[in-house]
């Protein structure tokens, strides 16, 4: 089978002849990757290890220039293509991302949306760079994706706000919902017309969860997100491409909704209450596909090389019957994962060949 083949057997819960597999890494993370063998990309990290998939986020932009800056705390402030402005600070190991800018903040009323001009613009992306990716990565199959209706939110919009007004003002914030998805979904339906129909996975970011439950009841689920979820799900299989819900955290209870939804794929299969994998592929296995589980919090980091292999291969066994499985940690590797950790995941791999 080719990568291609592979991915899409497992999706449709065919057995295909190896787990297939995904890979994400924080900057740090290919860094070292890339250091430990040898090489000049991360393109080359994932040939050596064999990985399935490639994956482009947006396209490239060519929209308005938006130079970083120096604020007024005498701090380096970036602009993102969607719109919302960040720093980047220090942890110890790498670099995150802290908003201090979010376009939708100024929406309060009905008349300030339709007044609203910082729409992101579908005509700023090139998206030529679609078909040359799927050219390049031939036989791999092709993922293409970024945060979706809730979690662009959490960047372009303050979160306590949102939670506030989905009570307040619920009308107004389903209609910023909506305007962001029609905008995501013209640069989605016309990165798929330049790629030839050759994307396999539209796969869409929202974080549902946190480590103790979910952050919506399934009744709210649907009243603000499965309309859209719908949408993304049916722009995939037009074009013959399979839809992939990201949600971090506990969201066992929102499962049959986003089934209900039409969606392929659930990823990452964080180790909390409620997400235990034995019992997602009792009670949803032959409905949906998984994707990750090997834990980023606890085994990745600090465990041994043979305490990492063989936790992928419990969560293997217990995800990869009868297909429906995609070998992934749960979350990206994070730059405090020692190389040795990440070969051996992808070593257990040899358990079932």
């Amino acid at each position: 089978m080719t990568s291609k083949e592979r991915i899409r057997a497992a999706i449709m819960h065919q057995t295909p002849d190896r787990v297939p597999s995904t890979m994400q890494c924080v900057d740090t993370a290919w860094e070292k990757l890339i250091k430990y063998f040898g090489v000049k990309t991360a393109d080359e990290v994932q040939d050596i290890l064999d990985i399935d998939t490639r994956i482009m986020d947006l396209p490239p932009y060519i929209g308005p220039e938006n130079p970083p800056f120096i604020n007024a705390d005498g701090e380096m402030e970036y602009t993102h293509p969607l719109g919302y402005r960040y720093i980047n600070k220090w942890n110890g190991v790498e670099y995150n991302w802290h908003m201090v800018y979010f376009p939708y903040e100024e929406i309060e009323t009905w008349e300030q949306f339709e007044a609203f001009d910082k729409w992101t613009n579908p005509d700023w992306f090139d998206y030529s760079a679609v078909k040359d990716f799927c050219d390049k990565h031939e036989g791999r199959a092709i993922r293409v994706g970024w945060p979706g209706p809730y979690q662009v939110f959490t960047m372009m919009y303050p979160a306590e706000k949102f939670y506030e007004n989905m009570m307040e003002e619920p009308e107004l914030i389903k209609a910023m919902l909506n305007k962001y998805c029609d905008i995501s979904l013209e640069i989605y339906e016309r990165m798929f017309q330049a790629s030839g129909d050759r994307i396999d996975i539209l796969r869409v970011c929202d974080d549902y969860g946190t480590q103790r439950g979910c952050l919506f009841s399934p009744k709210m689920f649907d009243e603000f997100f499965a309309e859209n979820t719908k949408r993304f799900v049916d722009l995939a299989h037009k074009h013959n491409a399979f839809y992939l819900q990201h949600s971090c955290g506990a969201i066992r209870n929102i499962i049959p909704n986003l089934i209900e939804c039409g969606v392929d794929v659930v990823e990452p299969i964080q180790k909390v209450v409620g997400m235990e994998v034995d019992g997602l592929k009792r009670d949803f296995g032959d409905k949906i596909c998984f994707q990750g589980g090997v834990c980023t919090q606890t085994v990745l980091p600090h465990g041994t090389p043979e305490e990492v292999r063989a936790e992928t291969v419990r969560v293997i066994k217990a995800l990869h019957k009868n297909g429906g499985y995609i070998l992934a940690p749960s979350q990206d590797f994070e730059g405090d994962v020692p190389i040795e950790n990440i070969l051996a995941l992808y070593d257990a791999r040899k358990d079932f060949m």
